[in-house]
Formats: C-alpha cells, structure tokens, sequence
C-alpha cells in the first residue's frame, strides 16, 4: 500500500453539496445495509459526528463519536489494507475499528484474522422482507397482524392514504412529537434524537431522495411511514410513526406501505434492531425473510 496519508483531521461533515456524488458512489456499489444510505448517513450522521472523505476512489466514513470506521466504500480493499488503514487512524490518536463489515468479506479474506478480531453484530445487522409477504401478511404467524388491521378498517371505514408532499412535513413532526411523549409528556433523550433525525431527514427530503406514505382518518393523520431506495430490488423504510389511540395503526401503515412499494421492490429493509429486546421482538413478529448479517473488526 502507498503511502498516502489518510489524515482524519480532512474529514469533513456531509453537506447538501456532497449527496449527489455519495449516491453515485451508493449506487454502484449496492450495499445491502441501511448504513449505507444517504438518508441515514446524511440525517443520523449530523448528530453522531460521522464525516467522509475520499481516500484512493474509496469513499471512507468515521464516526468520530463511537470512534469506528464504516467499511470502506469502493472497490474492496484487502486484508493487508485494511490494517494499514487501522493504523494510520490509530496514529491520529483515534481507534482504529471498522463496522458494518459485510460476512462475506470475512469469509473471502481470512487473513484478516491476523490483525483483527471479527465480532458479530447482532444488534447492527439488518431485517429484510419479501414485500410481497408485509402485502398480503399470509399464513398463521402473522394472523395476528391481519387480525388488527381488520378492527381498524371496520372502525376507521373512511380511513385513507397519501402520497407524502412538502404541505405534509409539519404534520408528520406534530406526530412525531405525539411519539415522542408517549403517555408521560416527557420526550426522553433516545426518542429526542430519533426526533432530530427525522427532522432533519424530512426537512431534506427532496434532495436525499426520501417518500413516504401518510394515512389519514377524516382528517386526522393517524400513520406515516418514510423510505427511500436502498438498492435496485430493496426500499429501506427508516421511520414508521403511528397514533397508539387508533388500533392497528401501527400494522396498518406497515401493511399499506408494502403494498405501495411491492409494484417497484421486491424487497423492504426494516432496518436493524440495536440490539434492544422491544425493537428485535417487533421486527422478529413479520417473519423477515432473512437477516443480512455484519461484523465489526477490533484491532488486535
């Protein structure tokens, strides 16, 4: 590997000017994750100090709050390069890990395990579905999913949906807040980020490439969900926020929203579960058509 300084301090924050170019970089190389996203790196990056640069056509991402590095983006990098990387962010004074290391990386290059140790990431790791099956919610498993959605169209009869418009951003946030609350008028510190973030997302929506789908009763906004393409076959779905004092809301929005993107997608990404048991049950209960598995790399 040459040696070209990789330098963190010429790490900079994702700007508007910078998401053209990263999609193009996003959408070349077609990763499965949804941290490979602008809408997430862009939005969730803004609060966790995750900058970019460009590194030999690589593009690099360091968050620099968890102090790890985003597997490179580009053309693989080897073993060999990857340690060489790790060192040079541990000579700045930094960690020098990586996250969000596909399996198949791992399993290609095994002499990684010289110089790293690789951990599963459970919690980081994403749910996919068929589209087709949050559509149709077939089979007993998710009767109980059907069986909410059927006392909410025969007491919401006039229910309807949207298509998400620029008019509809401040009620999105106004359920949002409602969210945030819950039942005890305080918005705690994880939901108040979650917030932010999708504050900043739907405030940029236009130019990150974010849709979404709204469900209204009489002219109440019950539901919304919020996506955007993750890759040519997937949309990833980053927020889903529903009013608990409608029943079946929740399953709902889930349900319409597949049917909206099962025309285009063959599959839709929930996202990950972070590890916490409420989040693993939720997305466990639609029956994911699989788990798209990563790594994190410690430095020995």
């Amino acid at each position: 590997m040459s040696k070209i300084k990789l330098e963190l301090s010429k790490f900079k924050n994702i700007e508007p000017q910078d998401i053209d170019d990263i999609k193009n970089y996003l959408r070349k190389y077609q990763f499965d994750t949804c941290d490979y996203n602008i809408v997430n790196l862009f939005s969730w990056g803004h609060f966790l100090n995750l900058k970019w640069r460009m590194y030999k056509d690589r593009l690099l991402f360091y968050n620099f709050s968890s102090q790890f590095m985003l597997f490179p983006l580009g053309e693989v990098f080897s073993a060999s390069e990857m340690s060489a990387i790790s060192e040079m962010i541990e000579n700045d004074g930094y960690k020098g890990n990586f996250v969000s290391v596909p399996e198949d990386y791992i399993e290609k290059n095994i002499e990684i395990n010289d110089k790293f140790t690789p951990v599963y990431d459970e919690g980081n790791s994403d749910y996919l579905y068929l589209s087709e099956n949050l559509a149709s919610l077939g089979g007993k498993k998710l009767q109980k999913k059907k069986n909410l959605i059927s006392q909410f169209r025969r007491n919401y009869r006039s229910y309807k949906t949207e298509i998400f418009r620029d008019d509809h951003i401040e009620l999105c946030l106004n359920l949002a807040v409602k969210w945030c609350k819950d039942q005890n008028e305080i918005c705690d510190e994880e939901r108040q980020l979650e917030f932010n973030v999708l504050e900043k997302a739907i405030r940029n929506h236009t130019i990150l490439g974010l849709e979404g789908l709204l469900l209204f009763y009489e002219e109440n906004l019950v539901a919304f969900a919020l996506f955007s393409e993750q890759k040519h076959d997937t949309a990833t779905v980053h927020f889903e926020k529903y009013d608990a004092d409608y029943k079946g809301s929740g399953q709902i929005i889930n349900q319409e929203t597949a049917i909206y993107l099962q025309a285009e997608y063959k599959y839709i990404n929930r996202e990950q579960d972070l590890g916490k048991e409420g989040l693993r049950k939720a997305k466990s209960s639609y029956a994911p058509e699989r788990l798209i598995p990563t790594y994190r790399l410690y430095r020995k």
